[in-house]
């Protein structure tokens, strides 16, 4: 029997390889994953209690552990999901992309390496290590062309230079030492239990919300969308009856803009969801600011694994953007405690960057800070319109009623500099027109949190309000190409009752601490 060791196996795609080799196969799994907040051993649930099923929650870079579990279990296969995968994610936190999949890469292909040597001739025949990778590794296409197993890398992201370092670690174990090793490069996965970053799963919940569906540029940006059980079922034949050191292309033949598939889900959901009081879901679209670096188009051919392997896509674009929204839109719940579990409101990332988030040596620009309170919100779409989600008595403690409220507007590229308040607590919402980046550092001593830093994208493309307490430093910054503004409303006057008191406000513009320093 064989006896496989699933890397990344809680997340999206590993989860659903996980799920077919126990359903279809008479193979023994051991599924190891950190459960980062894109891990959610809940995608494990319908294997959880089969006997040939074993979950390890660890780090492919903890090499004590893989060791550990390379004697214990004796694997026949390894197979790599394990990796950080959010572009966004990786334009403001490029050093975890670079630890998971560039280092814990070369850890996990060492350990199998070390435990290859010691096998039989024989076993080490039958030994396979299989790297899942992306077509992101081979940079941008224009108008025409496709990807081909020989196109050479240009990687245009940190995600995607730092799945390509992996390639290339992967390649080289196989020249230098006989690893028996497999590359498979896909194209973007779609389907049941993503988390709710990428585009698919973000846009149904948000148009299932009401809340703006934030595309990038002009939408036209184009992907080749592959289901995530036929790229799933082709990693099987890979492994399964690929050639040892051979790179397989794996696509859905399925290209669409990001417009064209936003487009779709909204007039999926106007069909599926008639009692949405919002319809048409496609009057929720906004345009926004381009992502950095984007990619104009990937296109796959796999013609390889087609001749060589006899896999080709089962599952039609329409078939499967149906499937996937049918399944978001009966499990809610899993949505939400997803969301929960990772601390993530579906703002947008990946903004924070080029002197826009303060790193000074550090990487974490997302730590939370003690008393700072976040709410996403949203339009109403009578007469309302914010105000109702802006300022509401029954939600806001007393003590933060507003005592004054204003909107001001700022310019592209002009900041709100860096500033705390002794007793005043600053109540903001972001909601458009425009973006900004929010920047938030913790001044007070006694805080737990002292020192952590916060920053965040709000506003049109991720509407929400914040309430700053006294002692934590706040500034902003208008990121759009269009003038923004910002809603405040402090529960105290600036100067006191007829601008007769003093001025409740500490400015930090000139400060030497690096900690206030926002580019």
């Amino acid at each position: 029997m064989k006896t496989y060791l699933v890397t990344g196996a809680a997340g999206f795609i590993g989860s659903e390889f996980v799920r077919q080799l126990i359903a279809e196969t008479n193979a023994h799994v051991i599924a190891l994953d950190l459960l980062t907040y894109a891990g959610n051993v809940e995608n494990l649930d319908p294997v959880a209690n089969d006997p040939r099923f074993t979950f390890v929650k660890g780090n492919i870079g903890d090499r004590k552990l893989v060791d550990h579990l390379f004697e214990k279990y004796q694997f026949t296969s390894v197979v790599n999901f394990a990796a950080e995968t959010h572009v966004d994610r990786s334009i403001g936190q490029p050093s975890d992309f670079v630890r998971t999949n560039v280092v814990g890469t070369f850890e996990l292909l060492d350990a199998s390496l070390h435990f290859w040597k010691g096998l039989s001739d024989e076993q080490k025949q039958a030994f396979r290590f299989l790297h899942v990778s992306t077509d992101e590794v081979y940079g941008t296409l224009g108008d025409e062309g496709k990807f081909l197993e020989t196109t050479p890398y240009s990687p245009n992201s940190p995600y995607s230079a730092s799945k390509a370092s992996s390639d290339h670690f992967v390649r080289a174990y196989h020249h230098t030492y006989g690893l028996p090793t497999l590359i498979t490069n896909c194209s973007n996965n779609y389907g049941p239990y993503q988390f709710p970053e990428k585009l698919i799963p973000l846009m149904i919940r948000k148009a299932l919300a009401a809340e703006k569906l934030p595309v990038y540029g002009k939408g036209d940006n184009v992907r080749d969308w592959l289901h995530v059980g036929d790229h799933c079922r082709a990693l099987r034949a890979a492994i399964e009856r690929g050639g040892v050191g051979e790179t397989y292309n794996i696509g859905g033949d399925a290209e669409r803009s990001n417009i064209e598939v936003v487009t779709i889900i909204c007039q999926k959901i106007d069909e599926l969801c008639p009692e949405l009081r919002h319809r048409p879901c496609s009057q929720l679209i906004r345009y926004v600011t381009d992502r950095p670096g984007h990619d104009f188009r990937y296109a796959i051919d796999f013609s390889k694994i087609e001749s060589e392997l006899g896999w080709r896509p089962q599952v039609s674009f329409e078939e499967g953007i149906e499937q996937t929204i049918r399944w978001y839109i009966d499990n809610t719940d899993w949505v939400q405690r997803a969301l929960s579990q990772a601390n993530y409101s579906c703002e947008r990332l990946g903004l924070a960057q080029n002197g826009d988030a303060p790193t000074n040596g550090r990487q974490e620009v997302f730590e939370p800070i003690e008393g700072v309170e976040y709410k996403s919100i949203k339009a109403h779409e009578d007469g309302r319109g914010w105000l109702m989600e802006l300022y509401r008595n029954d939600e806001l403690p007393t003590e933060l009623e507003p005592k004054m409220a204003y909107i001001s507007q700022t310019l592209p590229g002009i900041a709100r500099g860096p500033h705390e308040h002794v007793e005043q607590t600053d109540y903001f919402a972001f909601i458009g027109p425009g973006d900004f980046c929010l920047y938030l550092w913790d001044a007070r001593e006694d805080s737990p949190t002292c020192g952590n830093r916060w920053v965040r994208v709000m506003g049109e493309s991720n509407p929400m309000a914040v309430a700053i307490p006294p002692g934590v430093v706040h500034a902003y910054r208008n990121i759009s190409d269009f003038p923004g503004t910002v809603f405040n409303a402090p529960n105290q006057l600036y100067a006191g009752e007829g601008r007769q008191g003093p001025v409740d406000e500490i400015r930090h513009e000139d400060a030497v601490d690096t900690r206030f320093v926002m580019s």
